[in-house]
């Protein structure tokens, strides 16, 4: 009968031994020996119950005790790690291995984006070397949704949300990236369409930006200003790029033509009424001006210049010339360099 109470007795304390070395999930599941690398608490119990809990990632909040995989991996930089867990009652420990998979982090993190036009581009790494899959949602405005790198169009502002599967250990990874669509300016420029005389200038006006910018800025005034004033001398278009505070560009044009029809008139009347008072080439534009030469019917010089804005007022040497008919040689020379000769007879009426 002794024999029998002590057979019992140390039965009674292998069992206790035994229950001492189980270790569960707080549900009672089964320990998981293998976790993905987050920061997620799991509870955990102990049989016999009352024991505490030490090692890695071991943590207590409210009398319950937790193993947190990111708090297990503190420092941790070469994966998978594996670390010990230990479960201590009534004076006896169990211990278990626990492996931790490597992170799957997108690095560095995804900042938001902005586009003008609706074009983008979205490129995400991972910090670990690895075998992924890749899924952007949504998928539709996307070329490739299932590659880390994809270009896209959108109408409006998206948000897209990025999961990455580490094929090795099936752990997961999540990244949130904004790609805001900013509004275009509409420039218009007018006049649109212009034809000018050569030496006339003309006033150009742009809206819808903030800032803007001509080219080519020759013959203009001011080429970052929505109104400068230009006088070209050839035939030419301009292109305004407007801005506005997003950086967004637009774009118009204006067309200038120049009439450049030479006229030498037969007659003028310098009588000071402002009308014909100057016998000149008219409409003279930016041809060089090689001679002008006025004559007398005895073929004395009566006047002559080299300046291609001036013209003879019907005086020689400071006397009124007689009315009659004169004599004029006229060489320009064109932005080809060939020579333009005017010769003629001009009647001058008072």
């Amino acid at each position: 009968m002794k024999t029998m109470t002590v057979l019992l007795v140390l039965l009674s304390t292998l069992c206790a031994n035994a229950q001492a070395q189980t270790i569960t999930h707080g549900d009672g599941s089964v320990l998981t020996t293998s976790y993905c690398y987050n920061n997620i608490d799991y509870s955990l119990a102990g049989l016999p119950a009352g024991g505490t809990f030490s090692g890695c990632g071991i943590v207590q909040r409210n009398g319950v005790w937790y193993f947190n995989p990111l708090l297990a991996t503190q420092g941790i930089t070469v994966f998978p790690y594996q670390c010990t867990m230990s479960y201590t009652v009534n004076g006896s420990t169990s211990t278990r291995l626990l492996l931790i998979y490597k992170p799957v982090s997108i690095h560095p993190p995804m900042q938001d984006t902005a586009t003008c036009y609706g074009d983008f581009v979205l490129d995400a790494q991972t910090l670990y070397a690895g075998a992924y899959t890749y899924q952007w949602s949504p998928a539709l405005p996307l070329d490739r949704p299932d590659s880390n790198h994809t270009v896209g169009f959108i109408a409006q502002s998206q948000t897209f949300v990025l999961r990455v599967e580490d094929l090795s250990s099936g752990c997961v990874g999540t990244d949130t990236v904004r790609v805001i669509k900013h509004p275009v300016p509409d420039v218009q420029a007018t006049p649109a369409y212009s034809t000018i005389k050569a030496r006339e200038t003309i006033s150009f006006t742009a809206t819808g930006a903030s800032a803007y910018r001509w080219l080519p800025s020759r013959w203009l005034d001011n080429d970052s200003i929505p109104n400068p004033i230009a006088m070209p001398q050839a035939p030419l278009t301009y292109v305004v790029i407007g801005s506005n505070e997003f950086g967004c560009l637009d774009s118009a044009e204006v067309h200038i033509s120049i009439n450049e029809s030479l006229f030498v008139p037969n007659a003028f009347s310098p009588n000071g009424d402002g009308v014909n008072d100057v016998f000149k080439v008219e409409n003279i534009g930016y041809q060089g001006l090689e001679l002008f030469q006025v004559f007398n019917r005895w073929g004395n010089i009566v006047y002559e210049t080299k300046d291609a804005t001036k013209g003879w007022d019907g005086y020689s040497k400071g006397i009124a010339a007689e009315v009659g008919s004169y004599y004029y040689l006229i060489k320009l020379s064109d932005r080809d360099g060939e020579a333009l000769v005017f010769k003629g007879e001009v009647l001058l009426i008072r």
